[in-house]
């Protein structure tokens, strides 16, 4: 190879370089990218310690607004998520807010504050049914391993609150609401 191709050589890549950087750089030059605030809401995962019973038909991870003290509480006002069914026979089930979810009906930031009743629930009934009397829980979310009261879920504003877990015990059901 000649001087003069190797210098036409030379001078094309120099240019190739000159223009993948021009567009790979935009009027900031090279910095890091800009930080995203996180979105509201929690994740945490759901441990089945035993094995499920036949009889279980649907299960589901619940949050309610505001404690349940009397069997009225257990509205559907009250209820503010309301996950995607858990499949039967499942080990372990991650979920998050921003999941599919059948409340709220459209995935996306969860509403700051504070949810007094965070469970997982399921149901030995053939049809779908919102009568308190159908629901079982079968796990309750403590904080600091407090099992004397459910933990109270606290939604922070542009923060993912995670470590949401649960543990469900087939064998040995937390105490249940009101109405059951």
């Amino acid at each position: 190879m000649n001087n003069k191709m190797l210098k036409r050589i030379t001078i094309s890549l120099f240019v190739l370089v000159l223009i993948i950087l021009s567009f790979s750089c935009d009027d900031k030059g090279i910095s890091p990218l800009p930080k995203v605030d996180e979105v509201s809401g929690f994740e945490g995962t759901v441990y089945f310690l035993s094995p499920w019973p036949d009889s279980i038909r649907r299960t589901y991870l619940v949050v309610f607004k505001n404690p349940l003290l009397q069997p009225s509480d257990f509205v559907v006002f009250n209820l503010k998520y309301l996950s995607r069914e858990i499949p039967f026979g499942t080990r372990v089930f991650k979920f998050s807010s921003l999941d599919s979810a059948l409340i709220p009906v459209s995935p996306g930031p969860f509403e700051p504050g504070e949810y007094h009743y965070v469970a997982v629930a399921h149901q030995t009934t053939e049809e779908l049914s919102l009568a308190r009397k159908d629901w079982f829980v079968s796990g309750v979310y403590y904080v600091n391993n407090d099992t004397t009261k459910p933990g109270i879920l606290k939604i922070e504003e542009n923060r993912m609150t995670r470590n949401v877990d649960i543990r469900v015990d087939f064998r040995k059901l937390p105490a249940q609401p009101p109405g059951g």
